[in-house]
């Protein structure tokens, strides 16, 4: 009993560090925990979960590119806390995104063919020098700059969810998309309120 209850605390205490304890008067929203699925794990897949993970993948990447921005520039904590943990989700998705592909010996990335992402709504992904104007702007205009990228980003991570969400069969995949979807929709309402 003594060793469950020090795994446990030692599970928790990184989420309670990184959510600020719960929400409390900051009005965070708690990073999700947990591992990123827990359904039981497949290698049915279709077409559709191919090209969500790959886009995800690529969109997460820049996702944490532009939270690790926020960790040295003039920002409140709230969002600093936010950041961080995107930062800690985003990462831990990631990896699930790849193993599954490397599971279904399907490449990372699906190519520069421009149809493959037309047939899939487009491409959701935030541009380098989207993130290169962000890097550039000063600190008296960065939060503000930062809140409204991450917007349009997390927005973007959205769409990509409800692609899968309709299309998808790969149970572990299609709980992902329901997680990003659901998660990033809260992200955004809060983001939205720092921008009041």
């Amino acid at each position: 009993m003594r060793r469950l209850m020090a795994v446990l605390g030692g599970l928790l205490l990184p989420v309670l560090l990184l959510t600020g304890c719960g929400s409390g008067e900051s009005g965070l929203v708690p990073a999700p925990t947990g591992p990123v699925s827990t359904v039981a794990e497949t290698n049915e897949f279709n077409p559709v979960d191919v090209m969500f993970l790959q886009m995800a993948v690529s969109h997460h990447k820049a996702g944490i590119e532009i939270v690790k921005l926020a960790r040295d520039k003039s920002v409140r904590t709230d969002v600093k806390t936010l950041a961080a943990a995107i930062e800690v989700t985003q990462l831990s998705e990631v990896d699930s995104m790849l193993k599954w592909l490397r599971d279904w010996n399907q490449p990372e990335s699906p190519g520069s063919d421009a149809q493959l992402h037309a047939n899939h709504g487009g491409d959701h992904s935030t541009s380098p020098e989207a993130i290169a104007a962000l890097v550039a702007t000063g600190p008296g205009e960065f939060e503000k700059a930062f809140l409204n990228l991450l917007i349009a980003h997390q927005h973007n991570a959205v769409e990509i969810a409800k692609f899968e969400r309709e299309g998808g069969v790969n149970p572990q995949s299609k709980a992902l998309a329901d997680r990003i979807f659901h998660s990033r929709t809260g992200q955004i309402s809060q983001m939205l309120g720092y921008l009041d």
